[in-house]
């Protein structure tokens, strides 16, 4: 059997970079600036290695809202102005609703995923399946009671352990989506299995769908070269990423069946669609996948949103001080805030959008992929052209919002509020936009609400006595957390773990 060398991958690199030339001589439109490449190779030596959005931004201010790079051939066009990317990827969705071939995440799995799913019929599937659970904002008043539960057994987990908040944190969002999606309640002692399985393959996919993380994405001929040749760790690495993507979407679903052979299971997402009688191998491969989708994404968002919460309550007092004024004024201190709170609680509204702005949970969004060729403003965009929107940019342009790197919720206060993250391509573009948008909105608002209402997070002090100023600074890949960080949480008040004991007294 053929098997390839590292000559035969330059010289196929060369033909693909040739190809490409070939390609673009058809039309006499130019690709979108950008930063001159190398014969062959193109702009590979200039990719970052980490926090690309940041080093987009900068070319963003060099060569314009729409800008390009290409690596070994294949055409890369960064957009750094939301007009631009409303204008292609909203308007133009038709055109650009694919996603690229990750030879990694091929590999490893998440191709299954909706997040990654090439643009096509089990895709459509998924979307449809989820929309039908969680697809608009009346959908999930349903969800309230379970939200609601949650969130206060957020607020018990970091009374009981307030040094762990960022594990009460994790555990709250895995054990919210798990009960919606599978029916399943978490370990409250310890580690639950479930929930630190969704946190390992989460992890895994931001690193495999990072731009420019794997050689391999931008030379598909070296998937051919065998696991002992040297440079391939990636292979093994694949193979390791597989077993944890098969383990988040067969593990759950396992536990569903044992529960409905056995009579015990809960309405859940899984179980209402397992419940059709004659399901075919395929229906049932888009249940499984379509599940873990759901439970994957809704885990993750919560988590990073929330945790920048107490980030930001520490290094800005005077903000939590002015949410915490806003919930006694309407709640009071007797009681912990609900959903029917929320219309009478603009600010703590405010906090969560900055919360979203400040730090954004994907920077910069999974890239589509052109259908066919297309023109943008005199620029040829060609057929298989990676789009990718920068949404830190975007949120983080003082000319939308002033002092963009302060955690400010009074810009979205006010007659002239600035742009809802959310409509800055927070959660994604066109027919890829996330479809759990409405779950993480409900689930994010709740869970910070009842931190306003329950603890006072100042900052850590270090063995001198010093105030430690925490960092406001992300982990990389598409999937983003706060960098670890040091606070102090306690109780606002002696009454507040009576309130929320009696308020986890009854499981919905």
């Amino acid at each position: 059997m053929f098997t390839p060398t590292r000559t035969d991958g330059i010289l196929a690199a060369a033909a693909l970079t040739l190809c490409y030339h070939l390609y673009t001589r058809r039309t006499a439109l130019p690709l979108p600036p950008g930063p001159k490449g190398w014969p062959l190779i193109g702009n590979v030596l200039d990719m970052p290695e980490s926090r690309a959005w940041k080093k987009f931004a900068l070319w963003g201010d060099i060569y314009g809202g729409i800008m390009s790079v290409t690596l070994l051939g294949q055409p890369f066009v960064i957009i750094n102005d939301p007009a631009v990317a409303t204008e292609i990827l909203d308007k133009r969705g038709n055109l650009y609703a694919d996603r690229p071939t990750l030879e990694m995440a091929n590999m490893s799995g998440w191709d299954r995923v909706l997040s990654s799913a090439r643009y096509g019929r089990h895709f459509k599937e998924y979307r449809k399946l989820i929309g039908r659970v969680i697809g608009t904002r009346g959908s999930m008043v349903k969800f309230y009671p379970v939200e609601n539960y949650q969130a206060n057994m957020f607020l018990k987990r970091v009374l009981e352990n307030p040094k762990a908040f960022d594990e009460a944190t994790r555990k709250t969002a895995g054990a919210m989506v798990l009960h919606l999606t599978y029916g399943y309640k978490i370990k409250e002692q310890g580690n639950d299995p479930l929930v630190d399985l969704a946190d390992k393959a989460l992890a895994e996919f931001s690193e495999i769908t990072r731009p420019g993380a794997f050689l391999v994405d931008v030379m598909p001929i070296l998937k051919y070269v065998p696991s002992w040749f040297p440079g391939t760790e990636f292979k093994r690495l694949a193979k390791t990423y597989t077993k944890s993507c098969d383990d988040l979407a067969e593990v759950p679903l396992a536990y569903v069946n044992e529960q409905m052979t056995s009579g015990q299971e809960t309405d859940s997402y899984a179980s209402n669609l397992l419940r059709d009688k004659d399901i075919s191998e395929d229906r049932m491969y888009q249940i499984k996948w379509s599940a873990a989708s759901f439970y994957g994404a809704g885990a993750d968002t919560t988590v990073s949103v929330v945790t920048t919460y107490f980030l930001a309550a520490a290094k800005y007092p005077e903000i939590q001080a002015k949410a915490q004024a806003e919930i006694d004024a309407v709640v009071g201190q007797n009681r912990l805030p609900t959903f029917e709170d929320r219309d009478s609680l603009p600010f703590i509204e405010a906090v969560c959008k900055e919360l979203y702005r400040w730090l954004p949970i994907v920077p910069l969004a999974v890239p589509h992929r052109a259908m066919q060729d297309d023109v943008y403003e005199g620029y040829f965009i060609p057929k298989g052209t990676l789009v990718i929107a920068n949404v830190w940019k975007f949120l983080h342009d003082p000319k939308v919002y002033t002092d963009p790197f302060v955690f400010n919720p009074d810009r979205f206060m006010g007659p002239n509020p600035a742009p809802h993250p959310v409509d800055v391509g927070l959660f994604g573009y066109g027919r890829r936009v996330c479809p759990g948008t409405h779950l993480a909105d409900v689930s994010v608002w709740i869970n910070v609400a009842k931190a306003v209402a329950g603890l006072t997070i100042t900052r850590a002090v270090d063995t001198a006595g010093n105030e430690i100023d925490p960092v406001a600074e992300t982990t990389d890949g598409i999937i983003t957390r706060p960098m670890p960080f040091t606070c102090s949480v306690a109780p606002r008040s002696e009454q507040i773990m009576q309130l929320v004991l009696e308020a986890t007294a009854d499981v919905p």
